[in-house]
């Protein structure tokens, strides 16, 4: 018995638990709880308590342990020995080499052409913040390579957002339970944000209207309470539209307007050019339907509207992402949300607010 005692006290003393939170691109930034026993982790998953993962991982993570250990997953650095394109000439060599042979030919470069002739091209793969943001900017910056853009994926709408906005804020995930008007607009976060479905269908339990605006039907749109399919690169004149219903129906706060923003009088004239019939001789979308969208966009309170990063993956992309951050802009009282891979933008009542609610902007608004 003694003996037993000693052996899971022992088994305890090696095992500890690592708190974590998924390195993976995505909204969600998930908490996890790693198993580590004998220097080896045993076992992975959510974190119970956190109020977004709730315990739950998504498919592409729940397997992290497997892709870890997997047997013919690359241990070593390899070295082509033969030309570009033969795929079999390959030997594995130390760390201590590579860095080495890597760094040497770095040098080389600095002393014959200077650090800006090596230009770095990655991006975020699983890193995480700390490797992506910090560690990897402090070695460019020190070597003195060349600048670049390190994302092709949402600068558009990054850059859109903040024009319109000031900021690139973000609510909680759990404000969309106090929407009573919900627009998912080219996204589709059954898949690529699955831990905000479950505030949302509870929204939808709570009265909440779930309209999704996507060319395809998705998962998100499968369950939605309207679904709108604009031709694909047409979301801008939809987004204009929505707007010349607003201004012609009188649905915008004037007063509002006038106290909180700058240009929407310039705004109002351009949509003047988009009238129902020929938006939807543009998108596909009956000028009906788009009336009955932008009246209940008016008259709802609070709204939210949430869009990714695939509206702004066109010509004319950055100006469509503006055209969608105007549609809150009625002193309703709306949040606009844009879904970026990074960090979400958010407006909520006409002050950029961190966490603003839209109840919390509400009762500021009736007091």
């Amino acid at each position: 018995m003694a003996v037993e005692q000693r052996e899971a006290r022992e088994t305890v003393a090696a095992t500890r638990m690592v708190k974590g939170a998924c390195p993976h691109d995505c909204p969600d930034t998930c908490a996890t709880v790693t198993e580590v026993r004998d220097g080896q982790a045993v076992r992975f998953a959510a974190a119970p308590e956190h109020p977004v993962t709730q315990g739950w991982l998504c498919a592409k993570v729940r397997p992290y342990l497997e892709r870890v250990y997997q047997p013919d997953r690359l241990s070593t650095p390899l070295r082509r020995i033969g030309p570009k394109g033969n795929a079999d000439r390959w030997e594995p060599m130390t760390w201590d080499d590579a860095i080495g042979e890597i760094a040497g030919k770095w040098q080389t470069i600095i002393a014959r052409y200077g650090g800006a002739a090596i230009l770095p091209y990655s991006y975020s793969g699983t890193l995480g913040l700390l490797q992506l943001g910090i560690t990897n900017a402090r070695l460019w910056n020190r070597m003195g390579a060349s600048g670049l853009e390190r994302s092709i994926c949402g600068a558009a709408a990054e850059t859109a957002v903040r024009a319109t906005y000031g900021a690139r804020w973000a609510p909680d995930y759990a404000d969309v339970l106090e929407s009573r008007l919900v627009i998912i607009w080219g996204h589709n976060p059954a898949s690529t944000g699955p831990h905000f479905l479950p505030l949302l269908r509870e929204a939808q339990r709570r009265g909440a209207h779930i309209v999704v605006i996507d060319p395809r039907r998705t998962l998100t749109a499968r369950s939605a309470d309207e679904h709108l399919q604009p031709r694909p690169a047409t979301d801008g004149a939809l987004a204009l539209g929505l707007m010349h219903v607003l201004f012609a129906e009188g649905l915008h706060d004037e007063p509002w307007l006038e106290a909180h923003s700058i240009g929407w009088r310039d705004l109002r004239d351009r949509v003047a050019a988009y009238p129902p019939e020929r938006v939807a001789e543009i998108t596909g979308i009956q000028a009906e339907t788009l009336v009955a969208l932008a009246r209940r966009l008016g008259t709802t309170t609070p709204a939210m509207v949430k869009f990714a990063d695939g509206v702004q993956r066109h010509g004319n992309g950055g100006q469509t992402a503006r055209a969608l951050a105007c549609q809150p802009w009625w002193g309703r009282w709306a949040c606009a949300v844009v879904a970026s891979h990074t960090a979400p933008a958010t407006m909520c009542g006409g002050t950029p607010r961190r966490w603003a609610t839209p109840a919390s902007v509400r009762r500021r608004h009736e007091s």
